[in-house]
This record gives C-alpha cells, structure tokens and sequence, in this order.
C-alpha cells in the first residue's frame, strides 16, 4: 500500500486530535466526580464490621518525667495510621482525635509531624499537609505527635472528614484512550519507517528510471543517427504515444512505460543497411521487404529486455495495421496489442509532421484530414479520435517546422547583423 504523501501525517494529527479532546473528557468527568465531601465517626472502642476507613493510634516510645514528684508527667510519641480501604482517593482530609477525661493544662504537645495541630475542648485536630495529601485508594498516611501529659493516653475515638477524590485511572475510557495512544505511537514510528523505506525506495526508483529512459534514449538516438531525415523521430513519437495513453486514462506508471516502448519502436532499423535506410527513390519491392524487417529484428534485439512489459511487442507490432493488412503477422483489429496501436498512430503522425528525403512534410490539415481517412482500416479508430482531440487542445502540434525554420533564419539574420555591426 502506497501512503499519498502528507495524507498519513494529516491522518495522524487528526488521531492525536481526538485522543486528546477524548482525554480532556474523562480528565473533566473525574474532576466533577470528586469534590464530594465526606464525614465519618470512628470508635474503635465499639465492636464494628469492616469500614471503609480506620484509624489506628500506637505509642512508639514513651518516658518519665520529673518522677516521683509532684510535677511527674509522661511522655511520648503517638503515631496514627489512617487506612483508606475504598476504591477512591481522599483529598483535603483532617482527622479530630478525643481525648477522653483531660483539660486544656493537662496537654502539652511538644512537636508534630505530617499535618497541623490544633487541641481545643478536649480534642485534638491534625489537618494534613501537602506531605500526606491526597491518601490513595487502598493507600494509607501517617500523623503524630509527642505529647506530655499526666499519664499515657489511649484514643479510640475519631471524626475523620475529607472530599472523596475519583481517580483518572479508575475510569474504563482513560485506558481505552491510554491503548489507543500506545497504539498511535506504534503507527507514527511505522508510519516514520515506512516513509523513509518509502523515499529510500523512491530515490532508487528515480535512480533506475533516468538509467533506463538515458539507455534508451542514447540508444534511440543511435537508430535515429543512421537517417537524418528521422532524426529525433523516436523521441517525438514517444511524447505523442503518452500524451494519447494519458488521454486514453492509462495511470502514471503506464504513460512512462508506454513512452519507453514508443522510444525504442524502431530499434531494429540498426540492421538495416543505410543505403536502404536513407534512399530518396521508392524503395524496390526487395527493399521494402527489407525494411519491413526492421519489426522483427527489432523483437529479436529485445527479446531479453523484461524490465517494461509489452517492450517487444511495441517494436514487433507498430506496423500492423486495423484491418489486418500489416506486417508482420497480418494481426487485425484488438489481436494487435494496444501500445502496439498506439504507438502505429504516433508513428504516422509524425512521419507526415516531419520532413523525409523522399518528401518534405504535410500541411496540418492533409495531416488531420489522413487520420480521419484511414481510421478503422489502417488505424484504431478510437485512438485516431484522441489524437485529434489532443491536436485541437494544443498538446500535439502540427506545422512546426516551418515555424522553427522561420524562427532558424531569423535567429541567423539577427547574428548576421550583430555581426556586420
């Protein structure tokens, strides 16, 4: 499968376009599913079933102060565990810790740690800080403190309150949108490997198309040089057999090939003898046979040639004609290979735009007026009536050489008075 250029890029972004605006759209349903406030009472001195979150409070240390006297206080580190046993994430969460049977002078809290400590009638209240913000789900997140008091303390009550959080991950369509961006990402480095193979391939590609079409045409020119009455004719045919290809909806590929066979039509007039090639009288009827094997021996000379499809039969058929009088074989109507036909109106075309040694060239209208004439017998009718349309529309033109021949002795004129000057 070949990727029109810019096509896949443009498919891509518009991949990533919708990735990201489907992303965007679970990302803001998240948010308007959390923010939702939440209180709840924990009392672990009651017998309580499984709870979606609790609260645990253990003395890691403790010591005495001032024993045995009158100012004898304990001290110690309380550390909390809030565990959140739900499926959703806790943001903005603030534990309130009762403190059962104690005033205001009886608690000192000497430091604290993973929040903000506020004691007041008997409670004490730790808001978290960013350093245990947000408790994920199934997560858990510690507090604590070192408190003195008149003697250690045991919590069993606790109101914790927070917003309820839903986290991106636990919504179906942020996965689907995380395996359709995996996948993206897989495609652009395809889609990055396949272009560079692609335009490797192209380079080479161009690389072996000016190899052939510079064979050929050195070749052709060779043919050509054997009759400066024909010279360039190859060239011109073959420009005339792709423009009626194009014109006949033949693709890109086709119209180069089928100008390549056209270049190489009259290969095989290399073994024909010169004073055959270039006689100014009517040829002898021996002659002629002569020269009609030029079609034959031009099939010889590429019969190896199996880079372009139909090549040999472009050389070998090019004189057949519509109505089976041609040569070689004596093929009629659609037995004769289409480039063969077309190449046998091109051909035509240009032996009357082009001057002979055995007659100069025909006016456009007798050329046109030819065509007409011997479309259905000597040529396919249907490519003879796109060869005429391609004449109107300008894209084959006739009578050129009294133009190039006005503008050639004016060219000279102009030298001959710059020169005298």
């Amino acid at each position: 499968m070949h990727l029109p250029k810019h096509k896949g890029t443009i498919v891509l972004l518009i991949t990533l376009v919708l990735l990201g605006a489907t992303f965007g759209a679970v990302k803001m349903k998240a948010e308007n599913d959390s923010n939702t406030p939440f209180t709840v009472q924990i009392d672990n001195s009651k017998p309580q079933g499984s709870n979606d979150y609790t609260i645990t409070t253990g003395i890691a240390k403790h010591w005495i102060n001032d024993e045995g006297t009158q100012r004898q206080t304990y001290g110690a580190q309380y550390d909390c565990t809030v565990r959140n046993n739900t499926n959703l994430d806790i943001t903005r969460w603030k534990v309130v810790i009762e403190v059962p049977g104690a005033e205001k002078e009886d608690i000192v809290v000497d430091s604290y740690w993973n929040g903000d400590y506020v004691y007041e009638d008997g409670k004490i209240t730790f808001t978290a800080g960013e350093k245990v913000d947000p408790i994920r789900a199934g997560m858990d997140a510690g507090f604590g403190a070192v408190i003195i008091s008149k003697g250690l303390m045991k919590f069993d009550s606790y109101v914790l309150t927070g917003y309820k959080d839903k986290p991106l991950t636990s919504y179906f369509n942020f996965w689907f949108v995380m395996v359709l961006f995996v996948v993206w990402c897989t495609s652009v480095v395809a889609y990055i490997l396949y272009r560079v193979r692609d335009a490797h391939f192209e380079r080479y590609k161009k690389n072996m198309d000016s190899i052939i079409s510079q064979s050929m045409n050195t070749f052709a020119n060779l043919v050509d040089a054997k009759d400066p009455y024909t010279k360039g004719h190859s060239t011109r045919v073959s420009y005339y057999t792709a423009r009626i290809a194009e014109k006949l909806g033949f693709h890109e590929e086709e119209v180069r090939n089928v100008g390549y066979i056209a270049l190489m039509h009259d290969c095989g007039k290399i073994g024909i003898p010169d004073e055959i090639l270039t006689k100014p009288a009517k040829l002898t009827e021996e002659e002629f046979k002569i020269m009609q094997g030029h079609t034959t021996y031009g099939g010889k000379v590429l019969k190896d040639f199996n880079a372009i499809d139909g090549i040999v039969e472009g050389a070998l058929y090019h004189h057949e004609r519509y109505d089976g009088g041609g040569y070689p074989e004596g093929l009629k109507g659609d037995k004769i290979p289409l480039y063969a036909r077309i190449i046998c109106v091109a051909d035509a075309l240009d032996a009357m735009n082009s001057d002979r040694c055995y007659r100069p060239h025909l006016p456009p209208d007798v050329i046109k007026q030819e065509l007409k004439g011997n479309a259905g017998t000597q040529f396919d009718p249907d490519i003879v009536e796109c060869a005429l349309e391609l004449i109107e529309e300008g894209k084959i033109l006739l009578g050129l050489h009294d133009k190039i021949a006005t503008a050639e002795k004016r060219d000279k004129k102009d030298k001959k008075e710059k020169k005298d000057k």
